[in-house]
């Protein structure tokens, strides 16, 4: 018979960034939908607003006291308020939370008498696998990337990587399952550059949260549908020895609502079906003047429909629309909408008008995008987004390559080629057949079943303990 979930407390503890959060969320509310108590921790000043994502649910939000961080301002505790270049203190210094976190689990233990079933916690804290060892609990990684970027993001920092990258153009990966050959192009940035065979603030961390990953977990979560990357699945089990799962749960048009009746949905709904093409960077994709105005005047020539959402940088006085082209917006005005700041996505990407989505391929977006069954054009800017994008053009044939890297200003040629060739009957349709082949794979069912069988096997290694 199997054991009672009823009063099973799971621990889950991301990295502090938006994209992050949300794969955490989306498993958290899994876990209490099997009966479980969640406790979702993070810092002081994320908290109030992921409080009031959870609502209506029973997870338990948990806010830890950051130390301050030399060259952080106060408060300053997600990358979503921090210029994209201080980032890395954040990652760097989130040991900082070790203590508080070590004060709450024994407080949770001496207010229970009991231990928390497991410890879910972000590959980018690896810290946490030394408090999970020191109290006796088991600890499970969570990998928010695809496991395309998780395998091979792991094989490169628990290997050689000077030795493996060295001044290679191509770079083969040879291991177990996998036979990857990656260009020196679609290698994240700090692999790329020379600084990585220097000293590098952020390369112990990584191989330590890789490495840790790798050899002493009791199980690897990926945020992911199995039935989008088996291959790469199954050599996260083979590598590490241990279950992995895929617990990516597809994501649905929002219910009827306010922003159903937003201007940009209203726009749409005027426009024919197929024919618009969606431009994001996320949120935290920032472009710069260049590549605005190259990006502008090339949607201006392909003579295409379009929504374009324009973000400005964190940190600065910036408004990116003041790098449009003049009498861009005016000439565009009949067939285009350009929206400074939020838009609801998922109903933009899941409205029939969306032919094509112009992304940074960002993993959250990717899922977004694969989910509604929109192909997409791809421009990666930072970390695994480069590795996205190739399974998203290789391997799925789910999208087309625009340009990529966070410097890179392609031509406003480039540009307009680009997207007339996506639009175009032959390539489109191919694009959009595979990308609703992949949405109807993908199911809510078979996501359960995966949380069903890792919670099961959590509490199976829980009572082998107890014996």
């Amino acid at each position: 018979m199997a054991e009672s979930t009823e009063s099973k407390h799971f621990v889950l503890f991301p990295f502090m960034a938006p994209g992050h959060f949300i794969p955490f969320l989306s498993l958290a509310k899994l876990l209490t939908s099997q009966g479980l108590t969640v406790s979702f921790l993070t810092t002081t000043a994320s908290a109030p607003k992921l409080q009031s994502q959870a609502l209506g649910s029973s997870i338990r939000i948990v806010p830890l006291s950051l130390p301050p961080i030399p060259g952080l301002p106060p408060g300053c505790e997600s990358t979503d308020v921090l210029p994209h270049t201080e980032g890395k203190l954040l990652f760097i210094s989130s040991h900082n939370l070790s203590q508080p976190f070590e004060d709450w689990l024994e407080q949770v233990m001496a207010e229970t008498s009991q231990k928390p079933a497991c410890i879910i916690s972000d590959v980018f804290l690896p810290w946490t696998a030394q408090s999970a060892s020191k109290f006796g609990i088991l600890r499970v990684v969570f990998h928010t990337t695809g496991a395309m970027a998780a395998s091979l993001l792991q094989f490169l920092f628990t290997n050689p990587v000077s030795e493996i990258i060295s001044d290679r153009q191509i770079i083969e990966i040879r291991d177990l399952c996998i036979n990857v050959d990656l260009k020196r192009s679609e290698l994240p940035q700090m692999l790329r550059s020379e600084m990585f065979f220097s000293p590098h603030p952020v390369l112990p961390a990584l191989q330590q949260g890789y490495g840790l990953g790798k050899e002493s977990c009791a199980a690897t979560l990926v945020n992911t549908f199995d039935e989008l990357e088996a291959e790469y699945m199954k050599y996260l089990e083979e590598s590490t020895g241990k279950p992995a799962w895929g617990v990516a749960s597809p994501l649905h048009k929002p219910q009827q609502g306010i922003d159903n009746d937003s201007e940009c949905i209203r726009w749409l709904d005027t426009q024919n079906e197929n024919s618009v093409l969606y431009i994001s960077f996320g949120s935290q994709g920032f472009l710069s003047e260049g590549q605005i105005n190259a990006l502008a005047r090339g949607i201006a020539a392909s003579n295409q429909p379009f929504i374009w959402t324009i973000k400005d940088p964190v940190g600065g006085q910036v408004n990116s629309c003041n790098f449009l082209p003049e009498g861009f917006i005016e000439s565009t005005r009949d067939r285009g909408m350009l929206i400074h700041g939020w838009v609801p996505q998922l109903l933009i990407l899941s409205h029939p008008s969306t032919a094509f989505f112009m992304t940074h391929c960002g993993w959250n977006s990717t899922l977004e995008s694969i989910s509604a069954g929109v192909p997409m054009l791809v421009w990666p800017m930072a970390f695994d987004q480069f590795v996205n994008a190739k399974l998203v053009i290789e391997e799925l044939r789910l999208g087309l390559q625009k340009s990529g890297g966070f410097d890179d200003i392609p031509s406003s040629d480039v540009v307009e080629n680009t997207v007339k060739g996506a639009m175009k009957a032959e390539i489109g349709n191919d694009r959009s057949q595979q990308a609703l082949k992949f949405k109807e794979s993908i199911n809510e069912a078979s996501c359960k079943l995966s949380i069903k069988a890792f919670v099961s096997y959590i509490l199976s290694l829980g009572l082998d303990e107890d014996k």
